[in-house]
């Protein structure tokens, strides 16, 4: 997978953008920047294998922020993604590898990465395996066959979610009516639920058998158990960098950092299975720890501008958190950022109310009511 970021001046923008990108399930966006000065002061630590920019930008063009990070002596590919297209000369003439117009589409971002592909190598991570496949748990559920740039399509819903049901107990005996109460609660015959099952099994099979990917799927004295012998899974590799207490250290730093991009959004929230919410609920309590200990590691260390990175990031996908928002609006004291805090005060009190009928909490509103102290 390789690791992006995306500058652009336009909030909607870079989140059309990122989306787009890690739908694909070969980018991994690791910032996304509406400044390009900030982009620039975390180009070493993300270390990206290559950059999305906008050109038309009012603090410094895309163009020019090419050319700057060329002087850093990062090496990333350059992709330009613009609404004009009159500056595709001096694109290529800073080494962009590809050009894309807006408003772009999906076949704008495969061909992209055709070409990034062919001029810079697919990077190695040593928990991946890429040639037996790909699963991706984080937002929607994504399977990819060995080689494959595109997901495997299910024959049916319930085959997706046999095989949802059957990753989450993976290597583990199942037995047969815990498969049936989750995936099929309204069926009362025990004949209905063997012809569900039976018929679902068979077409899981089928499609892991088309996709090429390696997998075990046996019948043991009434129960069910999948293998899915060197298949990577982001999930997986998540939880092993996560496991126990979370220690942000300038020696941990990167491990972390790659546990926080794998996060792209809560387990199997797009698929919406009732029976996942207890390991839902368990990967989110880590990712707001994750996100605390390196929001204070870079706080501690005043770089202020890659903790805010990291809380908008967190905060796009649970903006609904009493305890990153109060960090969040922490940061924003402390940078003596007024107008930022009201802001974000307001976007969040307008949130709450809308989502929750609640108020932020007495921490958050003493924040905003000492910012007018600044």
């Amino acid at each position: 997978m390789f690791n992006a970021i995306i500058v652009d001046d336009e909030n909607p923008a870079l989140d059309v953008l990122r989306r787009l990108l890690e739908k694909t399930g070969q980018i991994c966006v690791v910032g996304s920047f509406t400044s390009a000065m900030d982009a620039l002061s975390q180009l070493r630590s993300l270390k990206p294998d290559v950059a999305f920019l906008d050109i038309e930008m009012p603090e410094m063009s895309g163009l020019e922020l090419a050319e700057k990070i060329w002087e850093t002596g990062a090496d990333p590919e350059i992709i330009f993604v613009t609404a004009y297209d009159k500056y595709a000369l001096d694109a290529f003439r800073v080494n962009a590898i590809d050009y894309i117009l807006k408003p772009f589409s999906s076949d704008d971002i495969a061909q992209a990465i055709i070409k990034l592909k062919k001029v810079k190598p697919l990077p190695t991570v040593s928990q991946m395996t890429e040639d037996k496949g790909r699963i991706y748990c984080f937002g929607r559920l994504s399977v990819y066959g060995a080689g494959c740039t595109d997901a495997v399509k299910w024959r049916t819903s319930k085959a997706e979610e046999l095989f949802s049901f059957m990753l989450q107990n993976l290597n583990s005996q199942v037995a047969k009516w815990r498969i049936t109460r989750a995936l099929w609660p309204e069926c009362e015959t025990e004949k209905q639920l063997n012809t569900h099952l039976y018929t679902t099994i068979y077409k899981v099979k089928k499609t892991l058998l088309s996709a090429n990917i390696e997998f075990d799927f046996t019948l043991i004295n009434g129960s069910y158990k999948m293998e899915l012998p060197d298949i990577y899974i982001d999930a997986a590799e998540f939880e092993t960098i996560t496991d126990g207490e979370i220690t942000v250290t300038s020696d941990s730093l990167d491990r972390y950092k790659r546990a926080f991009s794998l996060y792209r959004g809560n387990y199997l929230s797009e698929n919406e299975y009732l029976w996942s919410q207890n390991e839902a609920e368990k990967y989110l309590t880590r990712y707001r720890g994750l996100v605390s200990g390196l929001a204070k590691y870079y706080m501690d260390r005043s770089d202020y501008l890659a903790a805010e990175q990291i809380l908008r990031d967190a905060l796009t996908i649970i903006p609904l958190d009493d305890g990153l928002n109060e960090m969040f609006l922490k940061l924003l004291f402390i940078k003596k950022d007024k107008s930022a805090l009201v802001k974000h005060y307001n976007k969040i009190k307008e949130l709450y109310k809308t989502e929750l009928e609640i108020a932020p909490n007495a921490a958050m509103q003493d924040l905003f009511n000492t910012t007018f102290e600044l």
